[in-house]
């Protein structure tokens, strides 16, 4: 049995100021106490607009209602306030890498370095728009400056982790994934779960369902996690395992395509291995 394995490679962004409860079709209580929160520092722009941290502050608010357009609009006007503040930069520069501006959010993320050179999370942010744009090397060279000034940064060894699996350096990227789940004194989810793609694509399927298991452990609601560990399953002939775990991934992720698509056809698959169709002779009437 002929299967494809698509294997999603999951890009870890630190947020390192708040949790953002992102918007889904309709306002959920934390979007809403976002919005409220917008509306007084408009009040409060309105009043002081030539202080700098409230363009910044709104900005960050709208970012995290994923209304980047609006942010950038924000973080600019702070910038023309202040063009040496770092936060405008980075928050900027994050806000373009979120609608694929990579030049401007490179261009962003390269101005805070040069305002402040020994600031992990620049090195990881820049790093990720170099692995986005394909400059693997120099993503690899950012991740590890991030690790040099900040010897615990989980993300930055992800990160790096990820970039070395994508050049094919599998042991490095286990290295990498093992040193964040270190720092982590166990609890990483995201390192087990690039654990098990790299384990994938070097064919250690039941190495890999161990490690996506241990992410679904440590994050149940983890979709991902589910839908590989499901295409291993899919690999090894399980097919009642697979098709319960597609099932997971679409539950805790309505937009899983992959997983939907991998479920519709293994639902076809089971139904041509066990055709239901009564045979004629029972049909027959008296």
């Amino acid at each position: 049995m002929k299967k494809i394995f698509i294997l999603i490679l999951s890009v870890i962004f630190s947020v390192t100021s708040a949790t953002c409860v992102y918007a889904s079709s309709s306002a959920n209580l934390s979007d809403r106490k976002i919005i409220k929160q917008i509306k007084k520092y408009n009040k409060k722009i309105k009043k002081h607009p030539e202080k700098t941290k409230l363009y910044l502050k709104r900005g960050y608010l709208k970012f995290c209602l994923e209304d980047y357009k609006s942010a950038i609009e924000d973080f600019t006007t702070a910038q023309g306030l202040d063009d040496k503040n770092i936060d405008v930069y980075y928050l900027r520069g994050r806000a373009w890498f979120e609608r694929c501006n990579y030049q401007d959010a490179l261009d962003d993320f390269n101005k805070a370095i040069e305002l402040k050179k020994r600031k992990s999370a620049f090195y990881v942010s820049r790093g990720l728009v170099k692995d986005r744009i394909g400059e693997y090397e120099d993503a690899i060279k950012d991740y590890t400056l991030a690790i040099k000034y900040n010897r615990r940064s989980k993300t930055a060894y992800i990160n790096r982790g990820i970039t070395n699996d994508k050049l094919g350096r599998y042991e490095s990227a286990l290295n990498d994934y093992r040193k964040a789940i270190k720092i982590s004194k166990g609890y990483a989810p995201s390192a087990y779960y690039n654990i098990g793609l790299s384990l994938c694509k070097t064919e250690n399927y039941d190495d890999a369902i161990e490690n996506f298991s241990k992410a679904i452990e440590q994050n149940p609601m983890y979709s991902n996690a589910y839908y590989n560990r499901g295409l291993v399953y899919l690999k090894q002939n399980h097919l009642q395992y697979a098709k319960i775990d597609f099932e997971k991934a679409i539950q805790y992720d309505h937009q899983n395509n992959d997983a939907r698509e991998a479920l519709k056809s293994l639902k076809k698959e089971l139904n041509d291995m066990y055709d239901t169709t009564l045979p004629s002779w029972m049909l027959e009437t008296e």
